[in-house]
């Protein structure tokens, strides 16, 4: 068993490497990067290592919203 860690930047607990966010599902190392890490850039950041990120699937980051016809 991995132990729990807290980030210091964005406050998520990762333990047995499933992130915990403040809102929704637990999710992956993955999707954690995709949708704030990457973005970040702050020295602390515990997701940055690519070993653990992994592969990064479309579904990880946020959806690009499709465009509205005013017509």
């Amino acid at each position: 068993m991995t132990n729990p860690q807290t980030c210091p930047v964005c406050r998520v607990s990762i333990v047995n490497d499933v992130v915990h966010f403040s809102n929704g599902n637990p999710g992956t190392r993955a999707r954690l990067y995709a949708r704030v890490c990457q973005y970040v850039n702050q020295k602390g950041c515990i997701n940055q290592d690519a070993d653990k990120i992994g592969e990064l699937d479309p579904k990880d980051g946020f959806a690009v919203p499709q465009a509205v016809d005013s017509q």
